[in-house]
């Protein structure tokens, strides 16, 4: 059987590449590790109420923390979620206005200067670590040119000590993996069409690559594709043995980003066929599966109690894998979704502001501080994580960070309160929605949440006055700079 070169897991080069502060931190501060899936829909977990997928390695987090039922990506689509998880602001206050990031020879989508919970935490004093898909872009002109064999602007000056991530994606070109800015394999021209290998690529696949990338197909060539997420699993693992042993003292923060359950569903073979949802099934087990190996080794290294762990999703889910389509081709029209709702009962998924969009799991596991067996149903959103983190870490934020982050770890703790008062909904297209309480307005549609999670009678000429009044909010706050006071 071929040896899988990043399974190699070097203890000895992990230890030279990655710096850690000097700065010791005060006695008592938790390690902190967020895991966010791609693609994971509200109703995709057997603790949010799926049959046909088992979760239980996620299921037990929950069932030992607080989940939420209310919490909400600031995008329907993953680039601007992961511009908004990182600094705690709205990704369409920048350049990003609708969309994704094409391909990893995009330049870097956060501004130049702008501080990241990375940099936040790192000058707090921990450890810290990107591991997994990235999507964010890389250093200031485009195209990033890949032949040198090092990027510049990336992970690295966004507070991350260690970073393994893929170049954007595992479905996004050019399809490699770079270590601490660090090209580590050589790349040959892809000649098949990355959904269908047995295939040769379409001519209008080119077409739309040659209209949405800035650079050429382009493939590393020991690439394994099953193997992905299983090496993002190991390189994490690898972190934190390495930090337990040679910083015992010193706080690691673990910013994890597998690829599962985006298309195209590859997981090992173990994986294969574990769940009852098709190929895409497979691939939140799989998901669930490195939960699960990240827990096992917090608890074999005696270090779980303190450690915050976070589970959520950067946006709704697609309805099924290529093999829910007509001939299990992508674009192919649907088939079957295998009895298996990934967005539960929510009115739509990835990519719309109907709630199936951006509606998504979030998970909070923390024994010494966070009650077991909660159940929380207040309005939280992801780019919440930076002001939340920068209390636990004693961090002021400054007037340029966090414009759109409240701090919710009054939440974790038990309280039941109103953190947040409204949210504004980000849609593939750029559209904007905001929901202000149990009201949601949609274009010139009103929905009452409370008593229509789907979404399904529209109650604008009910209420014309309130339709007014969350249009303006909308307009305000979008003009605003942020919506965070402090």
């Amino acid at each position: 059987m071929k040896q899988i070169k990043y399974l190699v897991i070097s203890l000895g080069f992990l230890s030279a590449s990655i710096s850690c502060s000097q700065e010791k931190a005060p006695k008592g501060k938790p390690n902190i590790i967020f895991i966010m899936a791609d693609d994971l829909g509200y109703g995709d977990l057997s603790c949010y109420g799926a049959t046909k997928i088992q979760t239980p390695n996620i299921d037990k987090l929950a069932k030992d923390g607080i989940r939420f039922t209310d919490a909400h990506s600031p995008s329907a689509v993953c680039t601007p979620t992961r511009y908004g998880v990182l600094t705690g602001r709205y990704c369409w206050r920048g350049r990003l206005k609708k969309e994704v990031l094409w391909s990893g020879y995009d330049r870097s989508l956060i501004e130049k200067g702008r501080k990241t919970i990375g940099n936040m935490l790192k000058k707090s004093g921990y450890a810290t670590a990107q591991i997994g898909k990235w999507h964010l872009g890389w250093e200031d002109e485009e195209p990033v040119d890949y032949s040198k064999g090092f990027l510049g602007r990336g992970p690295k000056e966004l507070g991350f000590d260690y970073s393994f991530v893929s170049a954007a994606a595992h479905n996004l070109f050019p399809i490699v993996f770079v270590e601490n800015h660090n090209i580590t394999s050589s790349l040959k021209p892809m000649d098949y069409y990355l959904y269908e290998p047995e295939n040769q690529t379409p001519e209008h696949i080119y077409k739309w690559h040659e209209t949405h990338d800035k650079g050429p197909m382009m493939i590393a060539t020991d690439w394994q594709p099953e193997q992905v997420d299983k090496i993002y699993t190991e390189k994490t693992i690898a972190f934190i043995h390495k930090q337990v042993k040679e910083k015992p003292n010193l706080p690691f923060y673990i910013h994890l980003t597998p690829e599962a359950p985006h298309f195209p569903n590859n997981v090992p073979d173990f994986m294969k066929r574990r769940s009852e949802a098709g190929m895409r099934g497979d691939h939140v087990q799989m998901f669930d599966w490195t939960v699960g190996q990240v827990m096992n080794t917090l608890e074999r290294l005696k270090i779980k109690e303190n450690t915050l762990v976070i589970i959520t999703s950067d946006n709704g889910p697609r309805p099924v894998g290529l093999d829910g389509l007509q001939e299990s081709k992508y674009g192919g029209k649907f088939v079957t979704d295998f009895g298996h709702k990934s967005a539960g009962s929510l009115r739509g998924f990835k990519a719309s502001l109907w709630e199936g969009g951006h509606r998504i799991p979030f998970i909070v596991h923390w024994p010494q501080k966070v009650k077991q067996d909660q159940v929380n149903h207040n309005l939280i959103c992801l780019t919440d994580l930076m002001a939340t983190l920068a209390d636990i870490a004693n961090y002021d934020l400054d007037e340029n960070m966090g414009e759109d982050s409240f701090n919710v770890l009054p939440l974790l703790l038990g309280e039941d309160k109103e953190v947040r008062e409204s949210i504004i909904h980000q849609d593939y297209g750029g559209r904007l929605s905001i929901r202000r309480g149990t009201w949601k307005l949609v274009g010139d549609e009103l929905y009452d949440i409370s008593s229509d999670l789907g979404e399904k009678k529209d109650l604008s000429q009910e209420y014309p006055l309130l339709v007014d009044e969350l249009k303006q909010l909308l307009n305000d706050q979008s003009e605003n700079e942020r919506t965070a006071i402090r």
